[in-house]
């Protein structure tokens, strides 16, 4: 394997770099691997940040670029930066994170500033943020344990007195996720130790950065395979079912064939049973958080996982055309796992949908809101077919017009009633093809984006100050001027107190005026 300390350093100076921190990410891990020396206990990176640093290595290496030449690993924009992007890493002690979480506060020496440090009695772990730069980093530190799981599908009983980094690393999902790096040092790399005079004791410690590979997993990721620990592993916890999928599509791996043989055998010992809606949703919501989401359900189609979770669940190639027109159409949208949700569910018929809403514990609320942008999408289907016998009946140039070139209070009236989400739907589902179906798209953009933003600057309590009406009547007027300004008629405050004392109260005057003739 062509990897060493060099190669890990210049890879985590490199990825910092990517993330804002610059040189001092590193000096905050090897400052915390020399306050774990201090206090006797031992130090880890562990987990995903570290395969993706291994990953980017091989990446980065001439002997293993080749084989790397598709990861994505670390691959940040800029603009991802500038919306606060920041890396989580873990580590794991040979030793009371809960204790070493306290040092930290207690000591005060590190060296950074500190955000936060909330401490989880009960597992004995605890998750520190730091600023570096500006930039929050969170530090999730955890004891090393080992776990045991009393029934299949439940969550595991844990056990933390004495444990080393060997028995946390069987407890784990993947081997590529149980490789570590040393934090810990002799004290001959850092003689100065921390700030604050606090130094590595006579005891010798791990080398700094020192390579951890009790599971075979530097293997695997040069194989680029997802191998599981054991063979009860997916009966144990089947939400790995969904983790080897989004590992093996967000890195470009393959999930080895007795780990696929071993999905098999659990899904068809019914292990999604064993796990609630909301552990099942939780899972399906990462991976629909990926970039190219319409991959990994294919995958979880191609396994059977999606009939496993639901027997009338599925994944197809339109579907796969409306997951890519909602991750291109959605990129920033927070709510975009809806509208994945709903194209999911959208063939059932209606008992059907109701239990899978059940199944995965959506609740009511998504529930409402999933079926109001089926109907709303099924209304705008027979509007554009209305407007569409419309135009092919147009006898002149002149009524083509008049229905392609509208006002925007047109538009505002055509659109009037429906949701954002409704109407998004609608053109997820929908390919039509013309120009009236091209102008049907951008009234549509048109009415999210502006239109429907447009209100009066006078008030229903400024109508009501001229004493001209109360309650409906009002409503009525503001939304009269509303049309008027979205057409550009009323281009002021002022203009809108004109027309509502020109129209309403001269009206008013001449129509008491004629009362007393």
């Amino acid at each position: 394997m062509a990897l060493n300390k060099n190669l890990i350093k210049r890879s985590l100076l490199e990825v910092f770099n990517k993330y804002g921190y610059g040189r001092d990410g590193l000096e905050l891990i090897k400052r915390l691997g020399i306050l774990a020396g201090s206090i006797g206990y031992n130090s880890f990176l562990i987990g995903g940040f570290v395969r993706d640093i291994i990953i980017y290595s091989m990446k980065i290496n001439p002997e293993t670029s080749s084989r790397f030449a598709s990861s994505k690993v670390f691959n940040i924009s800029k603009k991802e930066i500038e919306q606060d992007t920041r890396l989580d890493i873990d580590i794991v002690l040979e030793g009371n994170a809960e204790r070493f979480a306290e040092s930290i506060r207690e000591r005060n020496d590190i060296g950074f500033a500190i955000n936060s440090i909330k401490i989880h009695k009960r597992f004995r772990t605890a998750s520190v943020e730091f600023l570096i730069n500006k930039k929050p980093l969170k530090v999730d530190l955890a004891s090393a344990r080992t776990e045991t799981y009393l029934n299949h599908g439940a969550l595991p009983a844990v056990s933390i007195g004495g444990a080393s980094l060997k028995d946390d690393v069987s407890r784990r999902d993947f081997t590529i996720n149980t490789i570590a790096f040393s934090l810990n040092t002799d004290g001959s790399s850092n003689g100065s130790g921390l700030p604050g005079g606090v130094h590595i004791g006579a005891r010798r410690l791990r080398a700094f950065l020192a390579v951890k590979d009790y599971a075979g997993g530097l293997s695997d990721i040069l194989n680029k395979k997802i191998r599981v620990l054991h063979d009860l592993s997916f009966k144990e916890d089947p939400t790995r079912i969904f983790r080897a999928v989004r590992f093996e599509k967000r890195l470009g791996f393959s999930i080895e064939r007795h780990t696929g043989t071993l999905i098999k055998n659990a899904l068809d010992a019914r292990v999604l049973d064993n796990i609630s809606g909301k552990r099942i949703t939780a899972e399906l919501n990462l991976l629909l958080k990926e970039k190219n989401p319409e991959i990994y359900l294919a995958r979880l189609e191609a396994l059977g996982v999606l009939k496993g979770i639901y027997s009338k669940l599925g994944f197809n190639e339109s579907n796969e055309r409306v997951f890519r027109k909602i991750a291109k159409s959605c990129k920033t949208s927070k709510n975009t796992h809806i509208f994945y949700i709903a194209e999911l569910l959208h063939h059932l018929n209606k008992a059907e949908f109701n239990a899978a809403i059940e199944r995965l514990a959506l609740g009511e609320k998504i529930k409402q809101t999933i079926s109001s942008m089926y109907l709303e999408a099924k209304s705008l289907a027979s509007l554009f077919s209305e407007l569409d016998e419309v135009k092919k009946k147009c006898a002149d140039k002149l009524c083509e017009d008049k229905l392609l070139k509208l006002k925007n209070s047109e538009i505002y009236l055509m659109f009037k009633g429906f949701s954002e989400g409704g109407i998004l739907f609608y053109f997820f589902k929908n390919n039509n093809k013309g120009e009236l179906a091209l102008n049907f798209a951008k009234w549509a953009e048109k009415f999210i984006n502006k239109i429907r933003f447009i209100k009066p600057a006078i008030s229903g309590n400024d109508i009501k100050s001229f004493g001209i009406c109360e309650g409906p009547v009002c409503g009525s007027i503001l939304e009269e001027i509303k049309l008027l300004k979205m057409d550009g008629k009323l281009k002021s405050k002022d203009a809108e107190v004109l027309y509502v004392k020109n129209k309403y109260i001269v009206k008013k005057m001449e129509g008491l005026k004629n009362d007393r003739v």
